[in-house]
């Protein structure tokens, strides 16, 4: 195997096509708009950076496949110079189906049993598909719970047809006709580990280092107003907290309404009054750019706590009306309350997050933000049950922390599954439980949905407010308002 060189890589991916992209905070970067080969150069800096970084904590270097013959692998990880997985990646403009997946696999495998230097420990070697996309729902299956999903893949039989599929497509694989290694496939796949990453994960991973947004992007700031205006307008609308009577409207008004129209300056999200076209001419770059990154970071900080208070107040209610109420008092099983947590914080936290980009990138970005509440349910079930499933079978692999931890998580899920024999037991007794359950988290969710609005709006003032004794006293009540008592 011939490695390219850190020049070699610097070059190719300085000459490729740069995609537009806004650097706004919101959104996925456009992974399917990059060249096959651009988009491979940057999941191999990516993770070189991530490697160097210390992120990558079971990696110690990566290398970078010469983008022919490749045989199934665009880059090998490596652990002390030892083979420990690879990186193959996929530019799609769909989401990669659960057949596709197993194919390239199993690709890989077939290359593998041609050439042993390729897998010498199957045991700890690690799969990862990087896609530009998405994967679909039974994909995510798939790669989540790999275990359990794989075993149906090769009672099904469709390993051995996925095979003979691989096999007849590829020259290299014609050694293979006569006698499909079916049982060298499945004994691979069964003890190799399969991971992988989406749009979404590659965008966050990306933005953590800015060398590569710039290298692989044609990056559009906020400050580019010109092109981004309309983008920040509808993804950053109503930022704040909205708590205006009609007092403070007027009062508003009474402080805008003489104000020239050289000195209003509308940005979307932010609106400056008082303030001269000229001297935002004279912020012109960088201090420009200061200023939007400062408004941003108060409702950023807002919003942050926003979350902490919403899962603060379902904490404390969930022990109130379901652990008190319901666990206690024997009407449904420990196993059943899993649900509730994550059903409210998905549902309440859209109150946050759901005024952060239009509604239709909110539903593709947030996926319960479009489910209904049978079907978030649902979603949450099932990976109750696949956890379950998996520690009924005396399978822990999923638990992390130290011995005296994962000892600790072993009672806890004893605890939980108390009563159960099979997997089957658990969802008989969840259908029953959550018909009690329902009506109590639809309680909660309306008690905190009372605390949240939507639209919000933040008013910066200057200190002429401690010119007015009236202004002076309502803020004496509102900070007696807010101050902390028991009850809170």
């Amino acid at each position: 195997m011939r490695k390219i060189s850190d020049e070699q890589i610097n070059i190719e991916a300085k000459s490729g096509y740069k995609p537009w992209t806004i650097e706004s905070g919101i959104g996925l970067l456009p992974f399917s708009e990059l060249g096959d080969r651009e988009f491979e150069l940057l999941c191999y800096l990516l993770v070189k950076n991530e490697i160097e970084c210390g992120e990558q904590k079971n990696l110690t270097s990566i290398s970078l496949m010469q983008g022919v013959s490749e045989r199934g692998r665009d880059c090998s990880l490596y652990y002390n110079g030892t083979v420990r997985g690879l990186i193959q990646c996929k530019k799609l403009q769909g989401r990669m189906s659960r057949p596709q997946a197993l194919r390239e696999v199993i690709k890989f495998l077939l290359f593998s049993i041609i050439d042993g230097e390729l897998l010498p420990e199957p045991d700890f070697f690690e799969y990862k598909l990087y896609v530009s996309n998405d994967l679909a729902e039974t994909t995510n299956s798939l790669i989540h719970s790999y275990t359990v999903e794989i075993e149906k893949e090769i009672q099904s039989g469709a390993i051995r047809k996925y095979t003979k599929d691989v096999v007849s497509e590829y020259e290299t694989f014609k050694i293979f006709e006569s006698d499909l290694p079916v049982t060298k496939i499945i004994e691979l796949l069964r003890r190799i580990s399969l991971s992988a990453s989406n749009a979404t994960d590659l965008t966050m991973r990306v933005h953590k280092h800015d060398s590569l947004l710039s290298l692989f992007f044609n990056v559009k700031t906020v400050i580019d107003l010109e092109s981004a205006n309309e983008v920040i307008r509808n993804a950053l609308d109503d930022y704040g907290l909205k708590y205006l009577t009609d007092e403070d409207l007027k009062q508003l008004q009474n402080r805008i309404s003489n104000t020239k129209e050289e000195n209003r300056i509308n940005l979307g999200f932010v609106d400056f009054f008082g303030y001269n076209k000229e001297f935002f001419k004279f912020l012109n770059g960088d201090p420009f750019k200061k200023v939007l990154e400062a408004v941003a970071s108060v409702t950023i900080l807002l919003d942050q706590y926003s979350l902490e208070f919403i899962n603060s107040k379902i904490n404390k209610l969930t022990v109130e009306k379901v652990t008190k109420n319901l666990l206690n008092q024997g009407k449904i099983h420990p196993f059943s309350v899993g649900v509730v947590g994550p059903y409210l914080l998905q549902r309440l936290s859209m109150k946050v997050l759901s005024r952060k980009m239009p509604r239709e990138l909110a539903s593709a970005f947030h996926k319960q933000a479009s489910q209904s509440k049978n079907e978030l349910i649902d979603s949450i079930a099932i990976k109750l049950f696949d956890a379950s499933e998996r520690v009924m079978k005396g399978d822990f692999s999923h638990l992390v922390g130290n011995p005296e931890d994962i000892q600790f998580k072993k009672k806890i899920y004893a605890h939980i599954h108390s009563g159960f024999n099979t997997i089957e037991d658990a969802k008989l007794t969840f259908a029953q439980d959550i018909q009690i359950i329902i009506p109590v988290m639809d309680s909660i969710e309306e008690k905190i949905n009372e605390l949240l609005q939507e639209e919000r709006t933040v008013v910066i003032k200057d200190a002429s407010f401690l010119e007015s004794d009236d202004e002076i006293k309502k803020i004496a009540k509102t900070l007696s308002m807010i101050e902390p008592n028991e009850g809170m």
